[in-house]
């Protein structure tokens, strides 16, 4: 057993940037690993286990009635929509050689994965990338598509932060329920512009911070702003705008590490923020 090439292994998952080695090394701690050889299933189509697997090393076939669906290798994850939604397995996976992966419970991935946003959102692009690739492969494939961000917004929709996606142009078109927050529905919100619901002048230099096209170390983090409270909403009758500390991270087509590669053949999506309400109040009264 070789603790550090595990490790390694962990740190090729789409989400591994988000966390520091030590935290790795608790998700590692509080999986299990499980040892397959070629041809063995891990799991069959209609079976009911709430776990999902992070492949470590090898290559699992994912399959449907008897058709090959995908092939997975090291730092992908499979079997995750178990952990969403309480239904049997959607498919089959099998090692197509010699693997290890290992085996996050439920209880395991809502204390490392589901407490943070920026981690189910990249679980999130990562399951869409493959929708889109899986769409003419897949038998009914596309009611499995429509429902799957609907099983994610599960997830999203149980943080407490305010979780708010723009497109390229600044109109928001995600936005979770913590927004009732500000007194706002989510449908409030989708296909507004920003700025509508920023409480003062947003400059370019504050809406290049907020809106921002940078990730990594470069992209926002902690900024003070104050969110415009809905007038139709029984709250505005106690303050008008409450302040947040929020994070934010620019959207790509490419994984954060190849934004920055001259060359790369990629295209902005949007932004991401999370906001987290201040404790100590925050509010603006009227």
């Amino acid at each position: 057993m070789d603790l550090s090439k595990d490790l390694e292994a962990l740190k090729q998952t789409a989400f591994s940037s988000l966390f520091g080695d030590m935290e790795l090394e608790q998700v590692f701690e509080a999986g299990k690993q499980i040892f397959l050889k070629k041809g063995q299933v891990l799991f069959s189509e209609g079976a009911f286990q709430e776990t999902m697997y992070i492949i470590l090393s090898g290559k699992m076939e994912v399959y449907k009635r008897h058709k090959q669906i995908a092939v997975r290798g090291t730092g992908d994850f499979v079997g995750e929509m178990a952990l969403v939604e309480s239904k049997p397995r959607a498919a089959s996976v099998r090692a197509l050689a010699n693997s290890e992966v290992l085996e996050i419970e439920k209880d395991t991935f809502f204390k490392y994965f589901a407490s943070n946003p920026k981690v189910v959102w990249e679980i999130l692009k990562t399951v869409s990338a493959r929708n889109r690739s899986d769409l003419e492969i897949i038998e009914d494939g596309y009611q499995e598509i429509r429902n799957s961000r609907e099983k994610y917004r599960k997830v999203i929709d149980s943080v407490s932060d305010l979780i708010i996606q723009t497109d390229p142009e600044g109109k928001i078109n995600f936005a979770n329920k913590a927004v009732s927050f500000i007194g706002f529905d989510v449908f409030d919100l989708i296909g507004h512009d920003f700025n509508e619901f920023y409480d003062g002048v947003l400059s370019n230099s504050t809406r290049a911070h907020i809106l921002t096209r940078r990730v990594g170390p470069r992209a926002t983090s902690d900024m003070e702003i104050s969110l415009k409270v809905n007038e139709q909403s029984n709250l505005y009758d106690f303050c008008n705008s409450m302040n947040f500390m929020m994070t934010a991270t620019g959207m790509w087509s490419v994984p954060h590490e190849m934004v920055m590669k001259k060359g790369t053949n990629k295209e902005f999506q949007g932004t991401l923020l999370v906001a987290l309400k201040e404790k100590n109040g925050g509010y603006r009264m009227v």
